[in-house]
């Protein structure tokens, strides 16, 4: 009995491990004059994805505000990030209902005007799907405030391949020392499974996380090349990065809200 309840175990533990982990990106334009709406409107939504994850349909969700860039020319100004564990969830996302069972009944009645006139107060820019597929996290990562998302495209010498290469043969071990001392809370690579496609302007990510803005514009780069990489020529490690991938853009966000908060 013993044995089979030992064997039960290890394989729970091996389906857990092996559990893929999708980020779902909704990309938020707020309507002029609408700002304290919207926020509004994410309170009665978190209300809804705390039923969702009660309910096996969802592992967690966050609100972040857009830093940089700013101004009235900004594509977007938040992103929400919704997180499903395994296909079964996000198949769930895709084909169920969005809503979970008697949802009206969780908000109040300011709150469920706000819900039913959402076309009204954002719009839903684009929606992205992503997973991660390396990582460094400090043990406290999930209080950091500051998540800088850099998004890669591949030149002509480069590929998915080559990128991954680079940041974990170069970058990586960076980050980590950079965690282990305290200078930044996490580093994540990411890419991106929907939409895909050869019109698709970025294939990868990273995400560098910190606790505030003070850590994260505090020097760090020559500091940690030459401690992580000594003796290596700066030059020939940046000629291996951008050959292998192009940063298309930088983007500062600040976690506003976050499920269990």
């Amino acid at each position: 009995m013993l044995a089979i309840l030992f064997c039960q175990t290890q394989s729970a533990i091996a389906q857990q491990a092996e559990l893929t982990y999708y980020i779902a990106y909704d990309y938020m334009k707020v309507k002029p004059g609408k700002w304290d709406d919207y926020l509004k409107l994410e309170k009665a939504f978190k209300k809804i994805h705390a039923a969702k994850k009660k309910a096996g349909k969802m592992d967690t969700w966050g609100l972040m505000e857009v830093l940089s860039p700013s101004g009235a020319s900004r594509e977007y100004d938040y992103v929400t990030y919704n997180i499903y564990a395994g296909e079964a969830q996000l198949a769930n996302y895709y084909e169920g209902e969005y809503m979970p069972d008697n949802w009206s009944n969780l908000l109040t009645p300011d709150e469920f005007e706000l819900v039913m006139n959402a076309g009204n107060i954002r719009t839903l820019v684009k929606s992205e799907v992503w997973t991660a597929t390396d990582e460094v996290l400090a043990k406290d990562f999930e209080t950091a405030k500051i998540s800088v998302f850099n998004y890669f495209d591949f030149p002509a010498t480069g590929s998915h391949d080559k990128h991954v290469k680079a940041e974990t043969d170069i970058w990586k071990p960076i980050h980590a020392a950079r965690v282990k001392d305290g200078s930044m809370k996490g580093w994540r690579l990411l890419q991106m499974q929907l939409p895909f496609g050869a019109d698709m302007p970025y294939q990868d990510a990273t995400v560098d996380l910190y606790s505030d803005m003070s850590q994260y514009l505090s020097n760090w780069f020559d500091k940690y090349l030459a401690k992580v990489h000594p003796g290596k020529d700066v030059n020939a490690l940046m000629k291996q990065t951008n050959e292998s991938a192009i940063l298309l853009k930088g983007e500062v966000r600040m976690v506003i809200d976050r499920l269990d908060w």
